[in-house]
């Protein structure tokens, strides 16, 4: 999908989409509605939606005027009628909602952000001949005059369009209209041809923006609808983080997505995590997010080639995919109600006192000999972390080295800050926050070029000054879970102080990794649960 930043969003169906349920987009971009009344070649009067000009477009306004406006640009060329509300006024914007969708037309708040100017302007560019203004009725004939002037949304007399008043009390508590009111406003309105909707569009909202009839954001999200989109609620605005709406998406095959709601983050961000959950892979995590909700990761170490560095057999291979299995199996039982995912920490690069001919002090596996091992981890519900070692090449080399094997959903690195030779002075066992940082960043460049879920990268290191400007690291834009896993080889005790102080100076979002006093992490459950904060990642000594 290609994918804009900008301030506007695209279109499609009145329908609400279910979590859980089979979705099919059918049809063509544009078609008309099935709705009664003359054909659009019998009046000029057509509501016509916008066709999407880029595949993800995010709609990411706070203010809920600005927000509908934007949504009305974005999502029709042309309506023939307009709902009108005020701006601040709940009530009306819920009631105005309800309207836009059974009248397909848009909907703009007044009294807001945007000028009146501007939103007769925008009336203009529609092409609009009628405004409902949702408010007040005035006092029926021989009640008596309070003299206030009802309120109601109005942009007072524009030429050429005419005033329906839909009463702001229309609204029942079920969230529809009053079938009377809602006729009476229809035989006030022009005669109008068949709208022109879109098919095969997604409209994500955010948590709770849909049952909140009146919200903020309830304006466009009617718009959407009212231009034919299917709205889907996702959580955290990340599409990754259910798999109810992973397999929505992977399902739908849209034509064309758009995100309403700054939580969604930028365009192009939006459209690499869209291709991710479209893709459908889930990770052992229930979800395509690695650090999800009480998700835990317990990891052994196997080796997946021999001395001669040709893949282990299908003995070891077994061996290291049970022994893992095993390891996790004793937190699960500890901790029931929470995912725990058994991982292998595989060596895929080695330091070396032997410069090799490349001159970096380390040994790669070649890629191809790592694969029977993270096949088989795969199809066993376990990760692979691919440590590599580096030497005096840099991480982010050495990540690029193996961006085939990364490819593969179920597998992140593990980075040895301690097996990093500088070679420029700086003591052995230390690293720039920048390197790490471009080390990220090339996973992160697998991850959304291949359409993958979020990887686990793990940041190994001893001494608790061996990331130089920690507090500069950039985690990328949610590529990668980030682990800071201390390898320290101090006593017990020690490494609790250090565990209190683990994640001081770091970017808020990394998340701390513990490492046991034994190769079984299993040996200590009790102690490693016992943590505060509880570790989300624990590791084996070496």
């Amino acid at each position: 999908m290609n994918s804009r930043k900008v301030r506007f969003v695209p279109v499609v169906l009145p329908v609400v989409l279910s979590l859980g349920a089979a979705v099919a987009l059918g049809g063509c971009a544009a078609e008309a509605a099935k709705a009664d009344g003359p054909s659009s070649g019998e009046t000029g009067l057509v509501a016509r939606a916008a066709e999407p000009s880029d595949g993800v477009l995010v709609l990411d306004s706070t203010d809920p005027a600005e927000l509908a406006l934007t949504s009305s640009q974005a999502f029709f060329t042309s309506a023939p009628v307009v709902v009108l509300a005020v701006a601040d006024d709940e009530a009306a914007r819920a009631t105005a909602a309800a309207a836009a969708v059974e009248l397909a037309a848009p909907v703009l708040l007044v009294g807001g952000a945007i000028s009146d100017g501007g939103l007769r302007t925008e009336l203009a560019r529609l092409g609009t001949v009628a405004a409902v203004e949702v408010g007040e009725a005035d006092a029926p004939p021989g009640q008596d005059d309070t003299g206030e002037t009802p309120e109601r949304a109005t942009l007072g007399d524009v030429e050429g369009v005419e005033r329906v008043l839909l009463d702001v009390g229309a609204l029942g508590a079920d969230g529809a209209l009053d079938p009377h009111d809602l006729d009476d406003v229809r035989a006030a309105l022009p005669e109008r041809g068949e709208p022109d909707t879109l098919t095969e569009v997604l409209a994500l909202t955010e948590p709770g923006g849909l049952d909140a009839h009146g919200g903020p954001q309830a304006a466009a999200i009617a718009t959407a609808r009212a231009a034919g989109a299917v709205p889907l609620e996702v959580p955290q605005g990340d599409p990754r983080s259910s798999a109810e709406v992973v397999d929505a998406l992977a399902a739908a095959k849209a034509l064309a997505v758009v995100g309403i709601g700054e939580s969604f983050g930028s365009a192009e961000d939006l459209a690499w995590r869209l291709r991710a959950a479209e893709a459908g892979d889930l990770l052992p995590s229930g979800s395509q997010l690695v650090l999800a909700d009480r998700v835990r990761y317990v990891a052994v170490e196997a080796d997946a080639v021999t001395s001669g560095l040709e893949a282990v057999g299908e003995w070891a291979v077994s061996d290291a995919v049970s022994r893992a299995q095993d390891a996790a199996a004793s937190y699960a039982e500890a901790v029931p109600e929470e995912t725990v995912v058994p991982v292998l920490e595989v060596p895929a690069t080695r330091a070396s006192s032997n410069p090799g001919e490349d001159r970096d002090y380390s040994t790669e596996i070649p890629a191809e000999e790592l694969v029977p091992l993270v096949d088989a981890a795969a199809e066993a519900g376990v990760m692979v972390v691919l440590r590599l070692e580096p030497g005096r090449a840099s991480f982010d080399e050495q990540v690029t080295e193996y961006a085939d094997v990364l490819a593969r959903p179920t597998v992140g690195v593990a980075l040895d800050v301690d097996a990093r030779r500088v070679g420029d002075g700086s003591p052995t066992g230390t690293v720039d926050a920048a390197e790490l940082g471009a080390a990220i960043d090339a996973v992160g460049e697998v991850v959304r070029t291949e359409g993958l879920p979020q990887k686990l990268v793990v940041l190994q290191r001893s001494d608790g000054d061996a990331i130089r400007g920690a507090s500069d690291l950039d985690l990328g834009s949610g590529e990668a879970a980030v682990v800071l896993q201390s390898t320290s080889g101090d006593s017990y005790g020690a490494r609790v102080r250090d565990w209190g102080l683990l994640l001081d100076g770091l970017p808020q979002g990394v998340v701390g990794g513990w490492t046991t006093g034994s190769s079984d992490p299993a040996r200590d459950v009790e102690g490693v649960l016992s943590l505060d904060p509880s570790p989300r990642y624990i590791a084996p000594s070496r």
